[in-house]
């Protein structure tokens, strides 16, 4: 057996989004879309003086008017117009007060008018303006349920897209303290026989809520079940924790997760005794806890995941030295922009052979797939790899060898593309290739024949040449030619060439790198694998 010397390295930083964006900033920009697409601030910050328009016109109209014409009786319009274009009930209120007055002035100045006359206009406007205060009323609850269903809407739609654990949190308490206007909120995740605070959201001059609540001591916290407190009895076991932050009632709603199991709480408190809940809002908050429950629970199994996969990737992609066995070694990776699309790309170098037929053994491979399960294909094969190039096995005996493993081991759809290869300290070079391009900087003497993928019964051949010092090989996985921009267009190879043309290995990984970033605009919607040799002899 021919003794095998591994590569001493350490795991290479994983790469990122590129855009650097979160959900959250993704979720700000859909929010600001869809206000850009309703009502122009600029008109909605002067819907206001409408209802003074009116009365403008009235009063131009009652002037200009025969004395036998009076438009007074249309002032009734004021604050009936200020019941839906404003917020406050106060403007309402302004506006049919002021539509009092002109209409008291217009009944006795310049046209004097009967005084049953006067008395019948100023009731009409009295009854409008108590018209349009009960109306907005309900104007004001029914857009408060439209905003409601839609900030949920929302909530699910940023929390479905696989928020760290911690950002889900967070946005979960402000959503919670937004849709019910809470004085402030807290989000407990349970822990045995307590809840402790993963996540508070309040008004600046409101202390901090409690950050852990006994069972014993706060029952209703655990009962599964939406709790009530407050109102005009606070002689529960809440009580003295409202009274020493100045609140007056609150509201547990329980998280309760797919198995029926209550994992935490959310909780509610508001400075009034009652906060006007309704039973169809119990019942709405009641479907928001049960969201943030299963979403926060999800984005638990994502992290998770998302942890695992990187511990295997650390170990798929440890970074060789820069020069071992007369040859220059670079690596560069860039990791899909989303979890659900980070795959099994992978590469090793490892030096093999005694004193006499030394050098590198080196192979990049991507599995098909995604996630965890192309991961873990790929720390099989690459344990693999290492203990066939220990055994003294040339680049096409280990493709026949992996093939066979990935054919027992995979599934009946799993395959794998890859390329091997062994190079000198005399420049001698062997390549096979299962299914993977050949490299870069290669002349066509020493393409290899493409044969299957592995997995798939591959039978590849071994190709020699010898390279010259200086000359580089450039190994890739797919995520560097079939890099598309936004219209759907291949990166074109004069961009690659160009990026060859780098002094340094380094120079030409980098651009190859940053060529890719610039034509996908920072979209990867595969991993991008690279492994660079230069022959340098001399070190």
């Amino acid at each position: 057996m021919v003794a095998a010397r591994l590569v001493p390295g350490r795991p290479i930083v994983q790469g990122t989004s590129a855009n650097g964006e979160s959900e959250e900033t993704r979720l700000q920009q859909a929010v600001d879309e869809r206000t850009a697409t309703s009502v122009p601030s600029w008109w909605l910050s002067r819907t206001w003086l409408l209802p003074y328009l009116v009365i403008a016109a009235v009063v131009v109209s009652d002037l200009l008017l025969p004395r036998s014409l009076s438009t007074g009786e249309f002032l009734v319009l004021a604050p009936l117009l200020a019941g839906r274009v404003t917020t406050g009930r106060d403007q309402v209120f302004a506006a049919g007060l002021i539509a009092l007055v002109v209409g008291f002035v217009l009944g006795k100045y310049p046209h004097e008018i009967e005084a049953s006359q006067l008395v019948l206009r100023l009731v009409l406007i009295a009854l409008g303006t108590m018209f349009a205060l009960l109306n907005q009323g309900a104007y004001r609850r029914e857009r408060s349920a439209f905003g409601r269903a839609a900030d949920t809407i929302t909530l699910a739609a940023a929390l479905a897209a696989g928020l760290e654990t911690e950002q889900a949190y967070e946005l979960l308490v402000r959503s919670a303290r937004t849709l019910y206007e809470a004085t402030a909120v807290a989000v407990f995740r349970r822990q045995h026989d307590a809840m402790v605070s993963v996540a508070q959201d309040r008004e600046p001059l409101v202390p901090q809520l409690p950050a852990r609540l006994d069972q014993a001591s706060f029952p209703a916290a655990f009962s599964g079940r939406p709790e009530r407190v407050g109102g005009r009895s606070r002689s529960g076991p809440e009580g003295p924790m409202l009274e020493a932050r100045g609140l007056s009632s609150l509201l547990w709603l329980p998280l309760i997760d797919a198995a029926g199991r209550q994992t935490g709480v959310i909780l509610l408190a508001w400075r009034r005794r009652d906060p006007r809940l309704s039973a169809s809002d119990l019942e709405t908050s009641t479907r928001f806890a049960s969201l943030g429950a299963r979403a926060i629970s999800g984005s638990e199994r994502v992290q998770a995941q998302a942890e695992v996969l990187h511990q295997i990737q650390a170990l798929l992609l440890e970074t060789p030295p820069p020069w071992s066995a007369g040859y220059r070694i670079g690596v560069r990776y860039q990791s899909a922009s989303t979890l659900a699309e980070i795959g099994g790309d992978f590469y090793d170098v490892v030096e093999v052979g005694e004193a006499s037929e030394e050098g590198l053994a080196f192979v990049i491979a991507d599995a098909r797939g995604k996630g965890l399960e192309a991961s873990s294909m790929a720390a099989v094969l690459k344990g693999a790899f290492r203990t066939l190039a220990g055994e003294g096995a040339g680049p096409s005996a280990i493709l026949v060898r992996l093939d066979r493993l990935v054919e027992r081991e995979g599934g009946e759809e799993d395959f794998v593309t890859a390329l091997a290869g062994r190079v000198f300290p005399n420049g001698r070079l062997v390549l096979a290739s299962a299914g993977h391009p050949v490299p870069l900087g290669i002349g066509p003497r020493l393409h290899p024949r493409i044969a299957a993928p592995l997995g798939l019964g591959t039978r590849p051949g071994d190709a020699f040449g010898l390279l010259r010092p200086g000359q580089r090989l450039i190994c890739y996985t797919d995520g560097l030619v079939e890099a598309r921009n936004p219209e759907g267009e291949f990166i074109n190879p004069a961009a690659l060439d160009r990026a060859m043309a780098g002094s340094t290995l380094d120079d030409v990984l980098d651009e190859l790198v940053a060529t890719v970033e610039r034509h996908s605009d920072g979209r990867h919607t595969d991993d991008l694998a690279l492994l660079g040799l230069e022959y340098s002899p001399r070190g």
